[in-house]
């Protein structure tokens, strides 16, 4: 029985390493982290006493793991020129109340040719909104739980593309939406399963 005990505490122990790791690597948002992490550790305070852990527990793991990992479900992409939203994927229900002030921001940031580091914004409960801004453009993302840092890498890398796509358009006063390329939408699609 104790050589089980010990199997299991080093297989706990693991596993948090493994998720340290993962944080590290920018591969779990640090909501996910907290929440695992306080499970392991729930679970290593068990092991260690001698309770038995049911047999389930990876299961369990892998069902909070996508409970909580960040999904985005709305995106829209902001025209700074024109000061208005160029493209709109997804469920992007956002007030113009809780864009406007860093929209604002951004531009006048831009203006000054300020670099302007990505701003992630907790809203109600699981809400997550990340606003990206580029040369041209913001884009913001709606995100159900917080995104990790390889999601908010991956949307930097698209939204250089969608500019970089769109340079001749996106330089004009007025922006005609259906013209552009939407190097998001395979994004947006991937994350809603559609």
């Amino acid at each position: 029985m104790s050589t089980d005990k010990g199997a299991h505490l080093e297989q706990v122990q693991q596993k948090i390493r493994n998720l340290v790791t993962e944080f590290t690597q920018g591969k779990v948002s640090a909501e996910q982290f907290n929440i695992l992490y306080e499970r392991f550790s729930a679970q290593l305070a068990l092991a260690s006493s001698g309770v038995q852990i049911a047999q389930d527990e990876s299961f369990n793991t892998v069902a909070i793991r996508s409970a909580t990992r960040g999904k985005a479900v709305g995106l829209g992409v902001y025209h700074h020129r024109s000061g208005t939203m160029v493209e709109t994927l997804g469920s992007f229900d956002v007030p113009p109340a809780v864009m406007s002030g860093v929209l604002n921001e951004f531009s006048d940031r831009l203006e000054r040719h300020e670099l302007i580091e990505p701003r992630l914004l907790k809203l109600e409960s699981v809400y997550w909104l990340v606003f990206m801004a580029r040369t041209m453009t913001t884009a913001i993302i709606v995100f159900v739980n917080e995104p990790s840092a390889a999601q908010l890498r991956e949307l930097e890398r698209i939204h250089h593309d969608f500019e970089e796509a769109n340079r001749h358009h996106l330089e004009a006063s007025t922006v005609d939406p259906h013209a552009l390329a939407r190097p998001f939408l395979g994004f947006i699609k991937r994350r809603l399963g559609g």
